[in-house]
């Protein structure tokens, strides 16, 4: 049991997604009446590799994807990322207007929900979320 204990010990070490950090991680609870929202925060990456994020989960959500927003000739708009790189010791932000996580079939959320973020080896890291009304 010690010899597996140190196994697994070591496993998420070496981790790529343990140079991870996330400050400010929230989640905008929906408008009564949808099933979808948005979750924003800043992604600190303090490792020496980068690290490139394919998928996110959140609990009480059926689906999350990573979005761009931008205004081109009045027009606003929004298109799925299948990938978001993280430099090495860079931190990527995810705000309202511009790059962040759509959350699709929210049927009831947990009081502090876990975002879980994988990366292309399908490593995966989780941190809590914070619930915040539109309007704080």
């Amino acid at each position: 049991m010690r010899l597996l204990t140190t196994v697994a010990a070591f496993l998420l070490s070496t981790s790529v997604l343990a140079e991870l950090v996330v400050e400010e991680g929230y989640l905008r609870k929906p408008i009564p009446g949808r099933s979808m929202s948005a979750a924003f925060m800043t992604i600190n990456n303090t490792g020496t590799a980068d690290i490139v994020l394919k998928t996110a989960a959140i609990d009480g959500a059926k689906s999350v994807e990573i979005h761009t927003h931008s205004h081109k000739n009045g027009v606003m708009s929004m298109r799925q990322l299948h990938a978001l790189t993280i430099k090495a010791g860079a931190a990527v932000v995810l705000e309202p207007g511009a790059l962040h996580l759509m959350v699709f079939g929210i049927k009831k959320l947990p009081e502090i929900p876990q975002l879980t973020l994988c990366d292309e080896l399908d490593q995966c890291a989780n941190f809590p979320l914070e619930i915040r009304n539109l309007v704080q």
